[in-house]
């Protein structure tokens, strides 16, 4: 059965996602935030994984079904292989945002004597077990199993949704770090000429993400890119919102 899952997987276009996985289980952990956001490009990137992410989300209550899983200092993947994936998924994505730095969740449930301990017990209590409920249900959905039509209904008419949902989420951030890199630079920059010229390599930013011009949008970052060195190659604050836009920059115009 594992070959056959791996098979279906493989020609549907998810080796990417398969690699993703290997490579994440078999890492160190000084590297593994970048294994992570490989996993998360990996799934973007596929239409049909990512539709299986959305429908697991659809009416997914984060909150509450991690909560479930945390019993004093330690941390249990769900039985149901759907609750599991879209939990799991949504740990990557605040460890891979920020929000819940990968550090601080394995200092609160995986403590070990070295970080490299924990990181290990977080690769097989939780990354093992995502991969294998999500071959699973990839299975399910592409090899006929019983249910699987109507998998592939609840899919395809939550992925519209669940990717449009996602995006406008990640613009609005956008928006709001352009807006806060004006703020700065109106305040900070002294010389009226280079303020203008850094105004209105951000202006032209929004500009474009507001139109949905996503070519645009890749070209115009460029140039906000090197102004933010230039002018605040040394600020942490700055360079902190600048990681975030270009987060937001990757994932919905890349």
């Amino acid at each position: 059965m594992r070959r056959e899952v791996l098979e279906s997987m493989k020609a549907s276009g998810c080796d990417e996602f398969l690699a993703a996985c290997e490579d994440l289980r078999n890492c160190k952990y000084v590297i593994a935030e970048n294994k992570i956001a490989a996993l998360l490009k990996a799934i973007a990137d596929n239409k049909q994984l990512y539709s299986m992410f959305g429908a697991a989300l659809y009416g997914f209550d984060y909150k509450s079904e991690f909560a479930e899983c945390v019993s004093g200092n330690g941390f249990s993947v769900p039985n149901d292989a759907e609750t599991a994936v879209a939990l799991v998924f949504r740990i990557l994505l605040d460890i891979d945002s920020g929000k819940m730095p990968l550090k601080n969740f394995l200092e609160a449930y995986f403590f070990s004597e070295s970080v490299n301990e924990s990181f290990s017990r977080f690769l097989l209590e939780v990354i093992v077990p995502f991969e294998t409920y999500c071959k699973a249900m990839f299975a399910q959905a592409a090899v006929g199993a019983p249910g699987a039509s109507e998998t592939e209904n609840k899919m395809a008419e939550t992925y519209d949704n669940a990717n449009g949902k996602f995006k406008n989420n990640i613009k609005l951030d956008a928006v709001n770090c352009v807006a806060a890199l004006m703020e700065i630079g109106e305040s900070m920059i002294g010389d009226v000429i280079d303020r203008e010229e850094y105004i209105a390599c951000l202006s032209g930013l929004m500009r474009s993400i507001k139109s949905r011009d996503n070519e645009n949008v890749i070209s115009s970052f460029l140039g906000v890119k090197y102004a933010v060195a230039y002018f605040f190659k040394s600020s942490k604050n700055v360079l902190e919102i600048y990681k975030k836009l270009e987060y937001d920059i990757k994932h919905f115009a890349d």
